[in-house]
């Protein structure tokens, strides 16, 4: 990664204090995709199954030490569309650090799931059409117009129910503003809590907590893994959800190996889940060499709420991953799942289906 560093080192004279000097620096990624997948989906039949997709990401980011030793940084992600996704100030010392901004929740930075752990073509990746909402968008109207004849619109039941379970181990959070705390590390253990504010329009706002011990094993270490998201209910009348992770991860030379259980649910005022997943991932990343990988995950959904209670979803994924000097890297990640609609009328609209992604990256 090539790094452009601008230091200043101007005086600011009121009271005849000295500005820090800042490190800047100019990194980021461009990232070209080939989609392709299959399924049984009898919503989107017909559909062209493949797609390409293009990605850019610029890091802009800022580090400084201050006169009584503290060190100070920014971070900036800015993406194709000129959008900034991710911004904020950390600030270190011997009191651990704060992040201040615009930033992943402490559910999903500090998840050992895949789709944070080891990126091999894009993260996780289940196929085009399996996620829902397009279809619902498109087809939960109560008509389409065909010319002058009025038929009936395809069911969207079935993509809306699958993408609900194809949570694809994200337990929750965003990018919103948020005050993330790490405390000091101790004897290997590490613990972080996080406030997210949802502002002046509802009352949905949302807590984080992460806790991760680590100890020497054999030539690894092992890594025992807790994470927790809860936010509370937009009004009086809405749901209220939370997410749990624990984890257990052993790590060395050769790579790592994982288990994780999640809990993904939403309750109304009065104490009634309307979701309830429970989920099971176990899967492991294997360094072939200095520059290759190879990554295999299995993940295991069930439904138990009042709503879509009973469904299921299962998938198998595994990708390779391929370094080479520059800052080129070439990714292949595919994937086989099955979802099964547990409603008896809604048969026909379980789906079992694969993708498939090709990644070419540039770092920069």
């Amino acid at each position: 990664m090539r790094k452009i560093l601008l230091t200043t080192t101007a005086l600011v004279a009121l009271g005849s204090v000295s500005a820090v000097a800042a490190d800047i620096s100019l990194s980021g990624n461009m990232r070209f995709r080939y989609n392709t997948w299959s399924d049984d989906n009898a919503q989107v039949e017909g559909e062209n199954n493949n797609s390409m997709s293009n990605i850019m990401q610029l890091w802009v980011k800022s580090t400084a030490t201050t006169d009584n030793g503290l060190a100070i940084g920014t971070n900036t992600r800015i993406n194709a569309s000129g959008e900034i996704d991710r911004n904020w100030i950390d600030i270190d010392g011997e009191f651990g650090k704060i992040d201040l901004g615009q930033q992943w929740s402490l559910s999903y930075s500090q998840s050992l799931h895949e789709n944070w752990m080891g990126t091999v073509a894009g993260g996780v990746y289940m196929g085009g059409s399996n996620n829902g909402e397009a279809v619902a968008a498109r087809d939960s109207v109560d008509v389409q117009a065909s010319r002058t004849v009025a038929v009936t619109s395809r069911a969207a039941a079935a993509a809306t129910n699958l993408a609900a379970m194809n949570s694809t181990g994200f337990i929750g959070g965003t990018k919103n503003n948020k005050v993330n705390y790490h405390l000091p590390s101790i004897a290997g253990l590490n613990v972080a809590i996080g406030y997210a504010d949802s502002g002046a329009d509802d009352n949905a706002d949302e807590t984080t907590l992460s806790a991760r011990y680590a100890m020497p094993l054999m030539t690894g270490s092992v890594t025992l893994n807790y994470a927790s998201v809860n936010t509370d209910s937009t009004t009086s009348l809405t749901n209220s959800s939370t997410g749990r992770e624990t984890g257990v991860q052993y790590s060395s030379d050769f790579g790592r190996v994982y288990f994780i259980a999640q809990n993904v649910s939403s309750e109304s005022p009065v104490g009634v889940k309307a979701n309830d997943q429970e989920s099971n991932t176990f899967g492991g990343q294997y360094n072939l060499d200095s520059a290759s990988k190879l990554v295999y995950y299995r993940q295991d959904v069930d439904q138990d709420g009042t709503t879509n209670n009973g469904d299921k979803f299962s998938s198998d994924t595994i990708g390779y991953r391929y370094d080479m000097a520059g800052g080129l890297r070439i990714g292949l990640l595919h994937s086989n799942y099955d979802f099964t609609d547990n409603v008896a009328a809604a048969a026909n609209q379980s789906d079992n289906g694969s993708a498939t992604r090709v990644e070419i990256r540039v770092d920069f």
